[in-house]
């Protein structure tokens, strides 16, 4: 009877084990799943020690035993200090270690020596072969050090108790309860005689209290929950390398996402023959382990990819190199989706302002044409001079004298149909006048330079850039000046004279040489060339000489064609 229960006890030690490894897996080798380990260990001996037929059987399955009774305390201390975040050196981790080893060791002398044991008797106790022994010298050591585990764990619950406000002391005073529980038992029934009997029975009560303090500790491991929680979260694909490029391992979702590392052998150097091999190398080569961190984008297969690599560390040593990859497809897809969107947009927004300047322009010129209708002196007027402009910036663009006015020379060429909106506001009876102006006239006619300005600055400003309003205001009022100083409305000399009505006072007066009037016929091309020629430096700005010259052929055959 007794011989089943202790078979029954070890068979449910066991078990405990793998509910233990069942409901903690990450963390099976922690010192409470060592300890279950142990007291599975000294079950055995109790129930060998139960089974034995003479001394050697006894002392043996009374060693076997002693291993969870050496070394169950040291790591019960050792996980109460866990409990409540203490830590202690690696020396001190190793001197306890040895100090239990050491007492093991005693305990292994008996039957050779008599330091541990001077002799013992084997009696039968309910049917079952159990010893008195007569304790040797080195024994008093395993009760010191009982003892002082003891006294060690509750002196770490008090200490606990009263510093360590961030230790759950439910958990802290169950496990020392429960501690303090087996070494007292154990001394009261080694003086009855019934530990081999009874401590069975104690080791499971034991077990299943862990248990349930296990479970609970697990809630307050915040390491453990916060890597649990993200491991359960993540999405990512994880794979790691040895300092010198060999392949470590990775994660499930690495696998699903590239089939080809199941063919990657372990502790073997990556292939650049592999598709995904040839990226991880070059992101390897590329990485300063000196830097946190390096990011890159990758394309594999139809998917895109941004890994993200870093030191891999054991303990406090770099050890190789961690990659986090993230499947990055539908990012990718939504940025060009996103990118053909704002080109769609950006092509529809440029039509409409192409569109709206159209309109403009065509406001502009039809104001313009407006004008010139009531005028009967300057038919085609606009036209023609806004041409000859064209073609006189065109030559001023080829000579190289202009490198940086690209924008400038448009804004010309737009303004120049302006030049003349000021005469929308000159009376018909001065405009539509087919003979010279006396004196009082010619000042009315002189006032369309200013209004002209004020027209066009009404007309652009919120709609068109501050450039070209400046230049068609300067156009407008401007064009009549003369680099003589001798010119209207402000009688400005030299470059005081804004360039863009220096090009315009040439178009200007060369249409004008050349188109026939009512009060005059039409100049040779030759006469034309000859006056423009020599008023550079008195009506015309000299800097423009060469362009006029060169490009004169240009503007007679324009000429030509509109005679055609």
């Amino acid at each position: 009877m007794v011989i089943n229960y202790m078979i029954v006890a070890l068979i449910l030690s066991l078990i405990n084990i793998a509910i233990l490894i069942y409901v903690n897996p990450k963390r099976t080798t922690s010192h409470y799943t060592a300890m279950f380990y142990m007291m599975s260990i000294q079950i055995a001996g109790h129930l060998f020690l139960a089974l034995s037929h003479n001394e050697p059987e006894a002392l043996l399955a009374n060693k076997i035993a002693y291993v969870g009774a050496v070394y169950v305390p040291l790591l019960f201390f050792l996980g109460e200090l866990t409990i409540c975040n203490i830590k202690i050196s690696k020396t001190l981790r190793i001197g306890l270690f040895i100090l239990s080893t050491t007492v093991f060791g005693f305990a292994t002398t008996a039957g050779y020596s008599d330091i541990f044991y001077r002799s013992i008797t084997l009696v039968q106790r309910n049917g079952v072969t159990d010893f008195i022994p007569e304790f040797g010298p080195a024994h008093i050591i395993f009760n010191i050090v009982l003892g002082t585990y003891l006294f060690s764990g509750i002196s770490v619950l008090i200490y606990s108790l009263l510093k360590k406000k961030n230790v759950s002391y439910k958990n802290l005073v169950a496990l020392v309860a429960m501690g303090f529980f087996c070494i007292a038992a154990f001394f009261v029934l080694r003086e009855k005689g019934m530990d081999m009997l009874v401590m069975p029975a104690i080791y499971l009560i034991a077990e299943y209290v862990l248990i349930a303090i296990i479970h609970r500790i697990g809630k307050y491991d915040m390491e453990g929950t916060i890597r649990d929680t993200l491991e359960f979260q993540n999405e990512n694909a994880y794979l790691s390398v040895t300092k010198d490029f060999c392949y470590i391992g990775c994660n499930d979702i690495a696998l699903h996402h590239f089939p080809e590392l199941r063919y990657f052998r372990v502790d073997t150097k990556i292939q650049e023959s592999t598709e995904l091999g040839s990226v991880l190398l070059k992101l390897l080569h590329k990485f300063n382990p000196q830097e946190l961190s390096l990011v890159e984008n990758f394309k594999h297969g139809k998917n895109h990819y941004k890994a993200i690599l870093r030191n891999l560390h054991h303990g406090d040593k770099v050890c190789g190199y961690m990659f986090r990859i993230e499947d990055d497809t539908k990012m990718q897809r939504y940025i060009k989706l996103l990118d053909k969107y704002n080109n769609d947009l950006a092509n529809d927004v440029q039509m409409k302002d192409v569109y709206i300047q159209t309109i403009q322009e065509q406001m502009i010129v039809g104001m313009a044409n407006m004008v010139e209708s009531r005028d009967q002196n300057t038919g085609g007027h606009i036209r023609r001079t806004s041409n000859v402009v064209k073609i006189l910036v065109n030559e001023m663009r080829k000579s190289g004298l202009y490198p940086s006015k690209t924008s400038f020379f448009n804004a010309v060429i737009k303004a120049a149909p302006m030049h003349d909106l000021g005469k929308i506001a000159v009376d018909d009876t001065i405009l539509r006048k087919p003979g010279k102006f006396n004196d009082d006239e010619f000042e009315l006619m002189k006032s369309h330079s200013e209004k002209g300005a004020a027209i066009v600055e009404n007309l652009l400003k919120d709609v068109e850039t501050e450039q070209l309003v400046t230049i068609a205001q300067n156009v407008a009022h401007y064009h009549h000046e003369r680099w003589d100083g001798t010119g209207y409305p402000c009688h400005l000399k030299g470059e005081q004279i804004p360039l863009e009505a220096r090009i315009m006072a040439i178009a200007d007066v060369y249409d004008a040489l050349v188109s026939r009037r009512c009060y005059k016929e039409k100049m040779s091309y030759a006469e034309a060339f000859d006056i423009i020629v020599n008023s550079m430096g008195t009506h015309f700005d000299p800097n423009l000489k060469m362009s006029f010259i060169n490009c004169h052929k240009e503007l007679e055959a324009f000429y030509d064609s509109c005679n055609d």
